[in-house]
């Protein structure tokens, strides 16, 4: 559950550009050991924008115009270069659900509002923590 939540506060961070806040909470899930590489930060941070571009704004999120998985694509050199710690064992399956979601909204030509569903979702698991 706590990493449940700490998800929903990096898509926060995310949503609000919040650069300290999405370093700070990917150190406590497990994705940065806090001695990083500014490249590495710059990247990490970078990406995690990009995932949660989608929750930024309040317009629908077009994922054919966006093209977000081409543009984390493009910052696989830096993480394989610059990465001192693997990214927690439990994210690889959310990580992989998360980019089947946006490749098949790509595929699919989607436009969606996205950020309105989340701030339903999010404000729901803060107010029940279910």
């Amino acid at each position: 559950r706590n990493g449940i939540n700490a998800e929903y506060g990096v898509i926060r961070s995310c949503a609000t550009d919040n650069r300290q806040s999405i370093i700070d909470a990917s150190i406590k899930m497990g994705f940065l050991s806090g001695y990083e590489s500014e490249i590495m930060l710059d990247a990490h941070c970078e990406a995690i924008k990009v995932v949660g571009e989608p929750f930024a704004t309040e317009e629908p999120y077009d994922f054919v115009e966006k093209a977000a998985y081409k543009r984390v694509g493009q910052l696989l050199e830096v993480f394989a270069k610059h990465r001192i710690t693997a990214p927690p064992e439990e994210s690889y399956a959310l990580n992989r659900k998360l980019s089947g979601a946006f490749l098949l909204c790509n595929k699919l030509n989607a436009v969606i509002p996205c950020k309105p569903l989340f701030d339903t979702v999010y404000d729901h698991k803060m107010s029940h923590g279910d």
